[in-house]
């Protein structure tokens, strides 16, 4: 059975399928997404909603907050839904843009609203690791150039991901949207795509399941470039297995981190990652922060999810994932790129590790809840 079909089963009715018929355009690093951003909001011509963990009061966010005023000035409707956690920072002047619609709720410091997604006219959906801060920016533009990766999609599934944003939308209780939602195009010999999200406790773990089905059924290369990558005993197991029944796994973290307690309690597993075959490279140079997987070249998946308990279980999340060699082989490309710039970790170098770095790994791994 193909990998997409499988992807497809392995879910209740109420998770949509792959459809035909997109454009889809990776968006590695902070200058062209922002590019892209910025560009989808200055042609809205009914709507844009913005949904992210983070906003800065910066010059990134300023960028993105003028842009915003710019259109909702002239009859454009604009919200922006935000992390009161995340985003607890964001100058109060940010969101006097009137007539733009926010909404920010405080979410309990273990339940976030972790998500990143951009709507314009239901015609164009991004959604990745980005949030909408100048550390994400390109370092030419005044940015600190952190890794990271998103991805633009055009066609039938950003209805689905609109959806997400309006139910939440109207779950916080936020002032009634008046906009319409709009048929999206449809593109022939496209991509297949579709977004996963969660929201309704029982529903919290469809992107993770969605990772455990694709490495479950990897035939020849499983892929994975995470910033925190802290997976629980089953993700990890399957890992295992995978690599010792012959297929090529290969995992980039975020040697370079903004949060070295998960940097941590990620080393605490790559004893056992590395007896197994699995092959381990930490990223060393800007701070990385993509969450991004290719499984044989099949099957892709971008968006905002890490592979921690947080994401898996409690934080709203959501990933696009696309099913199709052609996609498959530009991801490949780009975890092949990255590679070379990581470093890999040698087994019998690890086992020589300090004494101090072993405590904290043991110390961070059960802070982390990575059982």
């Amino acid at each position: 059975m193909a990998l997409r079909d499988i992807l497809v089963r392995g879910f209740s009715r109420k998770v949509s399928p792959f459809q035909p018929g997109h454009r889809v355009e990776l968006l590695v690093d902070g200058g062209p997404f922002f590019d892209r951003f910025v560009a989808a909001i200055e042609a809205a011509e009914h709507y844009v909603l913005i949904e992210s963990y983070i906003v800065a009061a910066d010059e990134t966010g300023w960028r993105v907050a003028n842009a915003l005023a710019e259109r909702a000035r002239a009859g454009v409707e604009v919200a922006v839904m935000y992390d009161g956690y995340g985003s607890i920072t964001l100058d109060e002047d940010y969101g006097q843009f009137r007539p733009l619609s926010l909404s920010k709720r405080i979410w309990p410091w273990s339940q976030r609203n972790h998500r990143k997604i951009l709507v314009v006219d239901g015609r164009v959906g991004i959604v990745g690791g980005m949030n909408i801060a100048s550390e994400y920016d390109s370092v030419d533009r005044g940015g600190e150039g952190w890794r990271d990766t998103a991805v633009c999609v055009e066609g039938p599934a950003v209805k689905h991901l609109e959806q997400m944003f309006r139910l939440l939308w109207r779950h916080e209780k936020a002032e009634r949207l008046t906009s319409t939602p709009l048929a999206p195009p449809e593109y022939p010999d496209g991509e297949e795509v579709r977004f996963l999200g969660n929201y309704a406790r029982r529903d919290r773990a469809f992107i993770r399941r969605a990772y455990l089905l694709a490495i479950t059924s990897a035939k020849s290369s499983v892929r994975i470039m995470n910033a925190y990558f802290i997976p629980d005993r089953v993700i990890r197991a399957a890992l295992v297995r995978a690599a010792k029944r012959g297929v090529l796994v290969e995992v980039i973290v975020g040697g370079s981190t903004d949060v070295k307690p998960a940097l941590y309690a990620t080393r605490a597993l790559y004893s056992k990652f590395l007896k197994a075959g699995v092959r381990i490279y930490e990223w060393r140079d800007k701070v990385l922060h993509a969450k991004t997987a290719v499984i044989d070249g099949e099957w892709s998946t971008v968006g905002s999810s890490n592979l921690d308990y947080l994401s898996s279980f409690r934080n709203l999340e959501v990933n696009a994932g696309i099913a199709g060699r052609r996609v498959g082989t530009v991801m490949e490309q780009q975890f092949e790129a990255d590679r070379v710039r990581s470093q890999r970790i040698d087994l019998q170098l690890w086992r020589a590790r300090p004494i101090s770095w072993r405590f904290f790994e043991w110390f961070f791994r059960v802070v982390a809840r990575t059982y």
